[in-house]
């Protein structure tokens, strides 16, 4: 079995990025992998990614933790003014770049024989970002309501290529937006990937 989804996995990944179904298929098959070993949990970013790609809202412990950051920078912004590029909590930056997606994707599945070379390059990761975001736009963290203490839901979008090209040439523009508790007030961050 595990063989079966290293051929699935080695096959996408020599194919180019182009829709929302390819990004999908590969996140599903990787997590079969990662669960079927056992270690997927050992992966809290990609198992927080991949669910989010599956589940119309996310309310778990991991989506919670998320919620936190931002609860966080927002004490901190209402106390000092900071913006949200001063203020570096590592898993925050690394969760909005999705650095860390990427690279416990790559950790993962390189143990079991994945080739992943290809999730390393831009080529391959600028379009797989652009349809993953598709794939989650309408699906916001969410969170409980005691723990809602300034920001209740974090969503994200991609800018379209062609603007996000002609602002950052040779960059993806990944919008995050969080909702502040109890107001109709959004406020909003962009990544470049």
């Amino acid at each position: 079995m595990r063989g079966d989804i290293v051929e699935k996995l080695n096959r996408e990944f020599e194919e180019p990025i182009r829709n929302e179904r390819q990004v999908v298929y590969i996140l599903v098959e990787a997590r079969k992998l990662l669960e079927q070993e056992g270690v997927l949990e050992t992966f809290s970013d990609f198992k927080l990614c991949s669910d989010w790609a599956v589940h119309p809202k996310l309310r778990g412990p991991a989506a919670q933790q998320m919620l936190g950051y931002f609860n966080t920078y927002e004490i901190e912004h209402a106390k000092s003014g900071v913006t949200l590029q001063q203020f570096q909590p590592k898993p925050l930056q690394d969760f909005l770049s999705l650095k860390s997606f990427r690279e416990e994707m790559m950790a993962g599945l390189s143990s079991y024989g994945v080739d992943v070379g290809r999730i390393s390059t831009d080529e391959f990761w600028q379009p797989f970002v652009q349809c993953y975001m598709g794939v989650i736009r309408d699906c916001p963290l969410e969170a409980w309501e005691q723990n809602a203490t300034h920001v209740s839901h974090v969503s994200a979008l991609a800018w379209p290529e062609e603007m996000a090209n002609q602002i950052f040439p040779g960059k993806r523009v990944v919008q995050w937006k969080w909702k502040l508790t109890g107001t109709k007030e959004e406020k909003d961050a962009c990544a470049l990937i």
